[in-house]
């Protein structure tokens, strides 16, 4: 039997075993999607609104029978669950960088060490896994990792998840780019991104951060170039909104 058949009826027999223990918990639905060039068969939460309501409610009947929640104890609201426009524009604009089309030339390339940080279901990072880059797909949600494992299934041997809080975890290694699609949305995590940006990019790294146009990303941008990065704006339509994405290319060089 042919190769790259073995290795075809492989994936699909690993496809199925993720999307067994996805429907366990999860309604799904599966499209095959277009960005840049670069096709993928994505596959989502069906309806991202139920799985707020029942997170919602499993936390009202823990709250009932284990008491309040603990000062420092937080309800996690599933925004994996979400398929964030913002993913969308990352993933064409690392397709267009790819093939010399995107305004921002940031050396992405076949090797490129790729951290997809808030990764949600993946759709970002599985560009950069199709386009040849060694991706690391980071969550804090364990069921956000089985997506993005699932939806990058075709590059597995350059694929890796793992599960992180940003505020006070550190990968011990270094990353040619850093890609997040909409973690800029609350004004209380920059410091601690930030600071997980400068342990975790390499010498002339860049980050790249697609956001939808909120006020919290307009102040941002003088906030990350008041603490010594600098930055530049492209604007990315994507086919699910009126409005362009915009991506930030930050960096420190």
């Amino acid at each position: 039997m042919p190769t790259h058949r073995i290795s075809a009826d492989h994936t699909w027999r690993l496809r199925q075993r993720l999307l067994c223990r996805i429907r366990r918990r999860y309604q799904v639905a599966s499209e095959d999607v277009d960005l840049g060039g670069v096709r993928l068969l994505f596959t989502r939460i069906a309806d991202p609104d139920r799985v707020l309501d029942e997170m919602a409610a499993e936390a009202d009947l823990r709250d009932r029978f284990d008491g309040k929640r603990t000062d420092g104890e937080q309800l996690h609201l599933p925004y994996w669950a979400e398929l964030w426009d913002s993913a969308r524009g990352i993933g064409i604009h690392l397709a267009e960088a790819k093939k010399g089309g995107a305004a921002d030339d940031y050396n992405f390339h076949a090797g490129t060490r790729v951290l997809d940080l808030g990764c949600g279901m993946g759709m970002a990072g599985a560009v950069a896994a199709a386009l040849g880059a060694d991706v690391t797909f980071a969550d804090l949600e364990p069921p956000a990792l089985l997506f993005a494992q699932l939806n990058s299934l075709p590059w597995r041997s350059r694929v890796r998840t793992r599960q992180l809080n940003w505020q006070r975890d550190r990968l011990g290694r270094r990353f040619d780019l850093i890609i997040g699609a909409d973690i800029l949305y609350e004004r209380a995590q920059w410091p601690f991104l930030e600071s997980f940006w400068r342990h975790h990019l390499a010498e002339d790294g860049q980050l790249l951060l697609g956001e939808p146009g909120r006020q919290t990303g307009d102040l941002f941008l003088d906030w990350i170039v008041a603490q010594g990065w600098r930055i530049a704006v492209t604007e990315i339509p994507v086919t699910t909104r009126p409005r362009p994405i915009r991506i930030f290319t930050v960096s420190l060089h």
